[in-house]
Protein backbone atom coordinates (compact mmCIF):
# COMPACT_ATOMS: atom_id res chain seq x y z
CA UNK A 1 0.00 0.00 0.00
CA UNK A 2 1.20 3.26 -0.62
CA UNK A 3 1.62 5.83 1.71
CA UNK A 4 -0.17 9.45 1.79
CA UNK A 5 -1.16 12.21 4.23
CA UNK A 6 -4.37 10.71 4.44
CA UNK A 7 -3.13 7.76 6.46
CA UNK A 8 -1.81 10.09 8.90
CA UNK A 9 -4.13 13.04 9.26
CA UNK A 10 -7.17 10.80 10.55
CA UNK A 11 -9.28 10.40 13.87
CA UNK A 12 -7.51 6.86 14.40
CA UNK A 13 -3.70 8.08 13.85
CA UNK A 14 -4.43 10.81 16.46
CA UNK A 15 -6.20 9.42 18.91
CA UNK A 16 -4.08 6.63 19.17
CA UNK A 17 -0.78 8.87 19.56
CA UNK A 18 -2.12 10.82 22.47
CA UNK A 19 -3.55 8.04 24.44
CA UNK A 20 -0.18 6.67 24.11
CA UNK A 21 1.39 10.08 25.13
CA UNK A 22 -0.86 10.69 27.60
CA UNK A 23 -0.48 7.47 29.34
CA UNK A 24 3.97 7.97 29.10
CA UNK A 25 3.11 11.55 30.71
CA UNK A 26 1.12 10.31 32.99
CA UNK A 27 3.52 7.67 34.44
CA UNK A 28 6.46 10.52 35.21
CA UNK A 29 4.09 12.97 36.94
CA UNK A 30 2.19 10.06 38.90
CA UNK A 31 6.08 8.57 39.51
CA UNK A 32 7.57 11.64 40.78
CA UNK A 33 4.15 12.32 42.98
CA UNK A 34 4.77 9.22 44.42
CA UNK A 35 8.48 9.59 44.86
CA UNK A 36 7.57 12.24 47.28
CA UNK A 37 5.23 10.24 49.11
CA UNK A 38 8.11 7.25 49.83
CA UNK A 39 8.86 7.42 53.13
CA UNK A 40 13.17 7.39 54.34
CA UNK A 41 13.09 3.63 55.25
CA UNK A 42 11.80 3.04 52.11
CA UNK A 43 14.29 4.58 49.97
CA UNK A 44 16.80 1.74 50.38
CA UNK A 45 14.37 -0.41 48.42
CA UNK A 46 13.82 1.51 45.77
CA UNK A 47 17.43 2.31 45.07
CA UNK A 48 17.85 -1.33 44.80
CA UNK A 49 15.24 -2.03 42.56
CA UNK A 50 13.37 -4.76 41.39
CA UNK A 51 15.92 -7.82 39.86
CA UNK A 52 15.89 -8.08 35.95
CA UNK A 53 15.09 -12.23 36.40
CA UNK A 54 12.09 -11.66 39.23
CA UNK A 55 10.13 -9.32 36.66
CA UNK A 56 10.28 -11.81 34.02
CA UNK A 57 9.25 -14.35 35.86
CA UNK A 58 6.53 -12.57 37.13
CA UNK A 59 4.92 -11.25 33.52
CA UNK A 60 5.90 -15.08 32.30
CA UNK A 61 3.66 -16.80 35.11
CA UNK A 62 0.93 -13.76 34.78
CA UNK A 63 0.85 -14.65 31.38
CA UNK A 64 0.85 -18.13 31.84
CA UNK A 65 -2.19 -17.75 34.36
CA UNK A 66 -3.91 -15.63 31.99
CA UNK A 67 -3.27 -18.40 28.69
CA UNK A 68 -4.60 -21.26 31.19
CA UNK A 69 -7.69 -19.66 32.72
CA UNK A 70 -8.92 -19.08 28.47
CA UNK A 71 -7.83 -22.45 27.25
CA UNK A 72 -9.84 -24.82 30.10
CA UNK A 73 -11.73 -22.38 31.77
CA UNK A 74 -13.69 -20.14 29.86
CA UNK A 75 -15.13 -18.72 32.69
CA UNK A 76 -16.25 -14.73 30.96
CA UNK A 77 -16.82 -13.44 34.82
CA UNK A 78 -13.22 -14.96 35.66
CA UNK A 79 -11.55 -13.29 32.97
CA UNK A 80 -13.93 -9.83 33.95
CA UNK A 81 -12.72 -10.70 37.71
CA UNK A 82 -9.41 -10.45 36.67
CA UNK A 83 -9.72 -7.59 34.57
CA UNK A 84 -11.70 -5.47 37.10
CA UNK A 85 -8.76 -6.09 39.63
CA UNK A 86 -6.49 -4.84 37.78
CA UNK A 87 -8.58 -1.95 36.86
CA UNK A 88 -9.09 -1.38 40.50
CA UNK A 89 -5.27 -1.78 41.50
CA UNK A 90 -4.28 0.59 38.96
CA UNK A 91 -7.06 3.53 39.90
CA UNK A 92 -6.07 2.83 43.87
CA UNK A 93 -2.17 3.61 42.90
CA UNK A 94 -2.94 6.64 40.88
CA UNK A 95 -5.69 7.88 43.31
CA UNK A 96 -2.97 7.64 45.99
CA UNK A 97 -0.33 9.37 44.18
CA UNK A 98 -2.47 12.56 43.83
CA UNK A 99 -4.55 12.34 47.05
CA UNK A 100 -4.21 11.96 51.16
CA UNK A 101 -6.44 9.31 53.02
CA UNK A 102 -9.19 9.36 53.14
CA UNK A 103 -9.88 12.05 50.23
CA UNK A 104 -8.43 9.35 47.55
CA UNK A 105 -10.81 6.84 48.52
CA UNK A 106 -13.47 9.12 47.56
CA UNK A 107 -12.26 9.42 44.08
CA UNK A 108 -11.47 6.12 44.04
CA UNK A 109 -15.05 5.89 44.29
CA UNK A 110 -16.25 8.11 41.65
CA UNK A 111 -13.71 6.97 39.46
CA UNK A 112 -15.11 3.40 39.43
CA UNK A 113 -18.85 4.39 39.45
CA UNK A 114 -17.95 6.62 36.56
CA UNK A 115 -16.58 3.58 34.86
CA UNK A 116 -19.25 1.31 35.41
CA UNK A 117 -22.11 3.31 34.90
CA UNK A 118 -20.52 5.27 31.69
CA UNK A 119 -19.32 1.90 29.51
CA UNK A 120 -18.12 3.66 26.52
CA UNK A 121 -15.09 3.40 24.32
CA UNK A 122 -13.97 6.74 25.33
CA UNK A 123 -14.55 6.05 29.10
CA UNK A 124 -12.90 2.68 28.90
CA UNK A 125 -9.17 4.34 27.82
CA UNK A 126 -9.24 7.02 29.73
CA UNK A 127 -9.48 4.26 32.72
CA UNK A 128 -7.46 2.09 31.20
CA UNK A 129 -5.06 4.54 30.21
CA UNK A 130 -5.00 5.90 34.00
CA UNK A 131 -4.62 2.31 35.47
CA UNK A 132 -1.85 1.49 32.77
CA UNK A 133 0.43 4.40 34.14
CA UNK A 134 0.01 4.05 37.70
CA UNK A 135 0.75 0.10 37.53
CA UNK A 136 3.54 1.01 35.15
CA UNK A 137 4.79 3.56 37.86
CA UNK A 138 5.31 0.92 40.67
CA UNK A 139 7.92 -1.64 38.56
CA UNK A 140 9.38 1.50 36.90
CA UNK A 141 10.36 2.78 40.17
CA UNK A 142 11.56 -0.40 41.37
CA UNK A 143 13.51 -1.30 38.64
CA UNK A 144 16.87 -0.10 38.21
CA UNK A 145 17.96 1.38 33.97
CA UNK A 146 20.48 -1.13 33.15
CA UNK A 147 17.62 -3.94 34.00
CA UNK A 148 14.49 -1.95 32.21
CA UNK A 149 17.19 -2.00 28.92
CA UNK A 150 17.05 -5.37 29.49
CA UNK A 151 13.53 -6.22 30.06
CA UNK A 152 12.66 -3.86 26.78
CA UNK A 153 15.03 -6.17 25.01
CA UNK A 154 13.50 -9.33 26.33
CA UNK A 155 10.47 -8.53 26.13
CA UNK A 156 10.12 -7.61 22.70
CA UNK A 157 11.95 -10.81 21.19
CA UNK A 158 9.14 -12.16 23.23
CA UNK A 159 6.48 -10.17 21.82
CA UNK A 160 7.29 -11.17 17.80
CA UNK A 161 8.14 -14.72 19.15
CA UNK A 162 4.55 -15.19 21.28
CA UNK A 163 2.63 -13.59 17.76
CA UNK A 164 4.40 -14.94 14.65
CA UNK A 165 5.58 -18.24 15.88
CA UNK A 166 3.42 -19.80 19.05
CA UNK A 167 0.77 -17.46 18.32
CA UNK A 168 -0.40 -17.81 21.92
CA UNK A 169 -0.28 -13.76 21.93
CA UNK A 170 -3.25 -13.93 19.16
CA UNK A 171 -4.96 -16.60 21.27
CA UNK A 172 -5.08 -14.85 24.39
CA UNK A 173 -6.55 -11.32 22.60
CA UNK A 174 -9.27 -13.40 20.84
CA UNK A 175 -10.09 -15.32 23.99
CA UNK A 176 -10.13 -11.70 26.25
CA UNK A 177 -12.32 -10.20 23.12
CA UNK A 178 -15.27 -13.24 23.45
CA UNK A 179 -15.35 -12.19 26.73
CA UNK A 180 -16.28 -8.83 25.71
CA UNK A 181 -12.84 -7.80 28.27
CA UNK A 182 -10.48 -5.39 26.25
CA UNK A 183 -7.26 -4.83 28.27
CA UNK A 184 -6.26 -2.40 25.26
CA UNK A 185 -6.69 0.69 24.10
CA UNK A 186 -9.48 0.86 21.70
CA UNK A 187 -9.57 3.14 18.85
CA UNK A 188 -12.27 4.29 16.74
CA UNK A 189 -12.59 5.48 13.10
CA UNK A 190 -14.47 8.36 14.17
CA UNK A 191 -15.20 11.11 16.66
CA UNK A 192 -18.62 9.40 17.00
CA UNK A 193 -17.69 6.00 17.75
CA UNK A 194 -15.81 7.36 20.70
CA UNK A 195 -19.14 6.97 22.45
CA UNK A 196 -19.47 3.44 21.29
CA UNK A 197 -21.05 0.57 24.24
CA UNK A 198 -17.38 -1.25 24.62
CA UNK A 199 -19.95 -4.61 24.85
CA UNK A 200 -20.50 -3.96 21.25
CA UNK A 201 -16.67 -3.91 20.54
CA UNK A 202 -14.70 -6.63 19.02
CA UNK A 203 -11.91 -7.86 16.50
CA UNK A 204 -13.81 -7.72 13.49
CA UNK A 205 -15.61 -4.08 13.93
CA UNK A 206 -14.03 -0.89 12.84
CA UNK A 207 -12.22 -0.70 16.17
CA UNK A 208 -8.35 -0.70 16.15
CA UNK A 209 -6.84 -2.16 19.75
CA UNK A 210 -3.29 -0.95 21.07
CA UNK A 211 -2.24 -4.05 23.74
CA UNK A 212 -1.54 -2.34 26.84
CA UNK A 213 1.77 -4.17 26.85
CA UNK A 214 2.43 -2.08 23.97
CA UNK A 215 2.27 0.98 26.38
CA UNK A 216 2.83 -0.12 29.87
CA UNK A 217 6.34 -1.48 29.15
CA UNK A 218 7.69 1.75 27.85
CA UNK A 219 6.19 3.63 30.00
CA UNK A 220 8.21 1.17 33.29
CA UNK A 221 11.47 1.97 31.14
CA UNK A 222 10.72 5.94 31.35
CA UNK A 223 9.77 5.51 35.12
CA UNK A 224 12.86 3.60 35.66
CA UNK A 225 14.75 6.33 33.52
CA UNK A 226 13.73 9.21 36.06
CA UNK A 227 16.16 7.46 38.37
CA UNK A 228 18.83 9.31 35.59
CA UNK A 229 16.85 13.14 35.14
CA UNK A 230 13.48 14.05 33.76
CA UNK A 231 15.21 15.34 30.53
CA UNK A 232 16.24 11.33 29.70
CA UNK A 233 12.74 9.99 30.86
CA UNK A 234 11.02 12.62 28.41
CA UNK A 235 13.40 12.23 25.82
CA UNK A 236 12.76 8.30 25.53
CA UNK A 237 9.13 8.77 25.72
CA UNK A 238 9.80 11.01 22.64
CA UNK A 239 11.28 8.05 21.08
CA UNK A 240 8.69 5.80 21.89
CA UNK A 241 6.13 7.55 20.50
CA UNK A 242 8.57 7.71 17.07
CA UNK A 243 8.32 3.91 17.92
CA UNK A 244 4.60 4.06 17.54
CA UNK A 245 4.50 5.79 14.62
CA UNK A 246 6.74 3.30 12.89
CA UNK A 247 4.50 0.65 14.06
CA UNK A 248 1.42 2.39 12.57
CA UNK A 249 2.62 3.01 9.26
CA UNK A 250 4.05 -1.18 9.63
CA UNK A 251 0.24 -1.89 10.33
CA UNK A 252 -1.74 0.29 7.85
CA UNK A 253 0.46 -0.89 4.55
CA UNK A 254 -0.01 -4.33 5.63
CA UNK A 255 -1.53 -6.40 2.42
CA UNK A 256 -3.90 -8.09 4.73
CA UNK A 257 -4.63 -6.73 8.40
CA UNK A 258 -3.70 -8.90 11.10
CA UNK A 259 -2.50 -8.68 14.45
CA UNK A 260 1.45 -7.56 14.75
CA UNK A 261 3.83 -7.53 17.63
CA UNK A 262 3.87 -4.29 18.88
CA UNK A 263 6.72 -3.96 21.13
CA UNK A 264 9.37 -4.74 18.38
CA UNK A 265 9.24 -0.59 16.76
CA UNK A 266 8.50 0.68 20.08
CA UNK A 267 11.17 -0.80 21.96
CA UNK A 268 13.51 -0.04 19.41
CA UNK A 269 11.96 3.68 19.24
CA UNK A 270 12.51 4.62 23.35
CA UNK A 271 16.03 3.11 23.39
CA UNK A 272 17.01 5.03 20.32
CA UNK A 273 15.59 8.04 22.37
CA UNK A 274 17.29 6.84 25.38
CA UNK A 275 20.66 7.02 23.68
CA UNK A 276 20.17 10.35 22.03
CA UNK A 277 19.75 11.54 25.94
CA UNK A 278 23.10 10.68 26.26
CA UNK A 279 24.60 13.20 23.24
CA UNK A 280 22.14 15.74 24.72
CA UNK A 281 23.33 16.17 27.73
Amino acid sequence: MKLSFRHFLNFTFFLEIFLFAFTLLLAINVALNLARKVPVNETVKLENGLGLWQFVIMFIVATAILLLILKYFKKPWLIKGLFYLAIFEGLLIFTQAYFAWPDFLYILGFLLFFWLIYRNVLVHDLIVALAIAAIAVIFGLNLTPSAAVLVLLLLAVYDYWAVYKTKHMVQMFRGMAESKVHFSFVIPANFKSLFKKIKDVSPTTEFMFLGTGDVALPAIFIVASLKINILTALISALGAVFGLIILHVIFITQKERAPMPGLPPIVLGTLLGFLISFFIF
